[in-house]
């Protein structure tokens, strides 16, 4: 009776019954790219796509299963720290944000902040002072930097890595709350030299506000835990995001220069400054991973005009930063390299391969519907819920599913409209 309630206290604790029904989808998956392989003599192209892609996604859940960076980790390593936090108008947020960090289990002694108000028009300083006065009663330091003039993200974030004098430096968005163990989670990578990065884990602050926060929540989730995670395995997270990420401060004055007067195509890049910096590192031979036990919580467009704006922001630095990457990940790994030249490859073709599916299809065949793209549509997008489910055992792995779909209709022909206005350097939000 004692083993059989051990092995009840594994199933359960395992989500046994998820993982079951996840496999399940991905038995259907292979049924389905192995019914399309016959179409390969006919349509040798849309075969072969729709085949790669299957291999992509499928093998980025299995390098996502098999991460464990224990080697790369010393939980009593405990560097100097500052926490760079750069904000325009982030009045309702910034105080919160400031505090949070300040309230981490870290020792006070070896961390401060610098928080840049980057030409703010509301309360934004004032919250900053507000916080400030908190932090010093709990003996952390606060700078802060009050520009009369809006210059940028980049500028802020360099800023606080020149102020600085710590080993390493972590941003934070002004909008992001980190847990009490974030810090320390992130620094004990930094024991091993080659890592010059570390990601942490976003999760989604807003998550509940409506539809279209729930489905950021998932894909949040699934974007770090599965994508950023197979990256990792090789030492390749190809961008350490905003809302929490950490680096060694001494590669980024290597590089600080070039980052911050970045051009592409004659143009001064003043968005993806995140994963521009990410590619730095990686092209001067830095790794860069992924902290799963490192956690934020980020504020997520709850309206969709600024859902959209954000997301064709994002694709434009990913086309920009991809492009600029290819020249050089094929040094990497040779299974990174690979994976990272499908990644690039295949977000290129779908707007034709949607096209051709439910336009081009049913027209030419009188009305008939693609059926087999329909069906492995709806099967990948659950596996993306059940994934998520299958982890936080949260029930709003549907919204995965459904935003799965919404990307798949509706953002990604965001992407040629990217690539067609790349040197429009605009913030877009602002």
């Amino acid at each position: 009776m004692k083993s059989f309630g051990s092995l009840f206290k594994f199933y359960k604790s395992h989500n046994i019954n998820t993982w079951v029904v996840f496999l399940f989808f991905v038995y259907l998956v292979l049924i389905i790219k192995t019914i399309t392989l016959r179409q390969f003599p006919s349509s040798l192209f849309f075969a072969g796509y729709s085949t790669a892609v299957s291999f992509y996604l499928l093998s980025r859940f299995a390098l996502a299963f098999m991460h464990i960076n224990e080697k790369l980790q010393d939980k009593l390593y405990k560097p100097t720290v500052t926490i760079g936090v750069p904000a325009k108008n982030e009045g309702e947020n910034i105080k919160e944000t400031i505090l949070k960090i300040a309230s981490s289990h870290y020792p006070k002694e070896k961390m401060d902040i610098i928080a840049i108000n980057d030409g703010s028009t509301d309360n934004t300083l004032r919250e900053m002072k507000n916080a400030k006065d908190i932090a010093a009663k709990i003996g952390v330091k606060v700078k802060i930097i009050n520009w009369k003039t809006n210059k940028g993200k980049r500028h802020g974030m360099a800023e606080c890595i020149r102020r600085s004098r710590k080993e390493i430096i972590i941003f934070i968005d002004s909008d992001s709350f980190v847990e009490a163990d974030t810090i320390k989670e992130l620094v004990k990578y930094f024991i091993n030299k080659k890592v010059g990065a570390v990601a942490g884990h976003a999760y989604v602050a807003n998550v509940n506000e409506n539809i279209l926060t729930k489905m950021q929540a998932v894909r949040y989730f699934v974007s770090f835990k599965a994508f950023k995670a197979a990256e990792s395995l090789f030492g390749n997270v190809t961008c350490c995001s905003g809302c929490c990420s950490a680096y060694r401060r001494e590669y980024l004055t290597k590089i600080l220069d070039k980052w911050l007067n970045q051009k592409f195509l004659g143009v001064k890049c003043t968005y993806g400054d995140d994963r521009s910096l990410t590619n730095y590192l990686l092209k001067d031979g830095y790794d860069t991973i992924f902290a799963p036990s490192a956690i934020a919580y980020t504020v997520v467009p709850n309206n969709f005009k600024k859902f959209m704006t954000q997301q064709l922001r994002w694709k434009k630095s990913w086309t920009r930063e991809t492009i600029i990457a290819s020249s050089f990940m094929w040094r990497k790994n040779p299974i990174a390299s690979i994976s990272f030249y499908l990644g690039f490859i295949l977000p290129i073709l779908a707007p034709i391969i949607v096209a051709r599916a439910l336009v081009w299809y049913p027209y030419s065949t009188h009305g008939q519907l693609p059926v087999y793209y329909l069906f492995g549509l709806l099967i990948v997008s659950v596996m993306y819920g059940i994934y998520y489910n299958a982890y936080t055992r949260d029930n709003k792995w549907f919204y995965g599913a459904i935003f799965t779909l919404f990307y798949t209709l509706v953002l990604i022909w965001q992407l040629p409209y990217a690539f067609l206005t790349i040197r429009d350097s605009r913030w877009g939000t602002r």
